[in-house]
């Protein structure tokens, strides 16, 4: 039988797998090794002639082993570029290389709200993320959190209590039960959704894999909302890869004087929006996230661990203009902002033709995120 360009049991799959699977090597450095060559078989077989200083190559038998242990446990490894890899991560920059999965992997492709907040998290604050999740549920949004303790586990019990979606990103490989009496949950959570990790089977998970985490919960999903959580909460860059990524951040206001309102109220502060329950999101809530556009300068709340192995960065770096690889769409969304703007502007920066543009136009406003307003200019909605 011949192997689909997708297969496992394609040359060109596994040896893509065992670059990702390479220590040091992340999303940016994998396509600049890509350029290096025509493939990643040749890649793979040239890895000690590359001119540089490289990690050890992941060995074969040890994909091969991955691969077989989580097959045999139910689940399944996506590569990005597979079919059933999320679209909703596949055009961001620094989409993970491989996703494991165990559940329902169709229901990567639904709409997704992230809850995220404080591991120690007030009652009130559990409760309220519980309601928010079940509401969210009801109205058949998938519920997207970290199955830490706190508030993810209010948000996917939440979804669970209302027979609703939930999804599960954690830290570790998918194996990995963390915390440990979150063990009959994740039961529940693969029963009735999916746990995914970019990790490898039996990775424990450590504090440097959490954000990396978190830019996985923010890709998944058409926005995060911060419930409790303090200023230098690692649900601040939950919220701080949203934003990146062209997706929604809501915060729930709190008192001053807890220090678990410090996140959220410096959120709302800092331009989120302000949610009491679930009719807040719900109300204007679009079909799917918006396109990713790159920002051309970033205010980063913290600075991410770098998982890429400084040597990579010898490879001659791309010079083809970010806008250059974006789709006509992410191109126009780039385009929009708060502010009208004429069609015929339009379609001088965006390069499109008048039909092309007007195609665009009615996608992102079909989905909800473009608005025409009364004089027929275009802004973001």
């Amino acid at each position: 039988m011949t192997s689909s360009p997708l297969s496992p049991h394609n040359p060109e799959w596994l040896a893509k797998l065992r670059l990702a699977r390479t220590s040091g090597i992340g999303p940016v450095s994998f396509r600049k090794l890509m350029r290096l060559r025509e493939n990643a078989c040749d890649i793979v077989a040239d890895w000690d002639n590359l001119g540089m200083k490289l990690p050890k190559l992941a060995a074969a038998d040890s994909v091969m082993r991955e691969l077989d242990t989580l097959h045999k446990n139910g689940g399944t490894l996506l590569l990005h570029g597979d079919e059933n890899y999320p679209k909703f991560l596949t055009e961001l920059p620094d989409a993970p290389l491989v996703l494991s999965v165990l559940g329902d992997v169709n229901l990567l492709h639904t709409r997704q709200v992230a809850i995220v907040g404080n591991r120690n998290a007030s009652a009130a604050g559990m409760s309220w993320s519980k309601q928010m999740a079940s509401d969210l549920a009801r109205a058949h949004v998938a519920v997207t959190s970290g199955l830490a303790r706190g508030i993810d586990t209010a948000a996917h019990e939440g979804a669970l209590a209302a027979n609703g979606v939930t999804i599960a990103v954690v830290a570790g490989g998918v194996d990995h039960i963390y915390p440990p009496e979150n063990s009959k949950l994740r039961e529940a959570i693969i029963a009735h959704g999916c746990v995914v990790s970019e990790q490898a089977w039996g990775m424990t998970p450590t504090a440097s894999l959490f954000p990396r985490r978190n830019r996985i919960i923010a890709g998944l999903s058409i926005g995060v909302a911060v419930s409790e959580a303090t200023r230098h909460s690692g649900s601040l860059i939950t919220a701080e890869c949203a934003l990146e990524y062209n997706r929604e951040v809501w915060a729930v206001p709190g008192s001053p004087a807890d220090p678990r309102s410090g996140g959220p109220n410096w959120l709302l502060k800092n331009g989120a929006t302000l949610i009491e329950n679930a009719a807040d999101i719900l109300c204007d809530l679009p079909s799917s996230p918006a396109p990713y556009a790159p920002k051309v300068a970033q205010t980063n709340l913290f600075d991410a661990p770098n998982e890429e192995t400084p040597i990579i960065a010898t490879v001659a770096p791309d010079t083809t203009s970010p806008q250059s690889s974006l789709s006509p769409t992410q191109n126009v969304f780039g385009l929009l902002s708060g502010v009208g703007i004429t069609f015929d502007e339009l379609v001088r920066q965006s390069g499109l033709d008048e039909a092309g543009l007007s195609g665009v136009l009615i996608e992102l406003e079909l989905d909800g995120h473009a608005v025409r307003e009364a004089d027929g200019r275009w802004r973001r909605a």
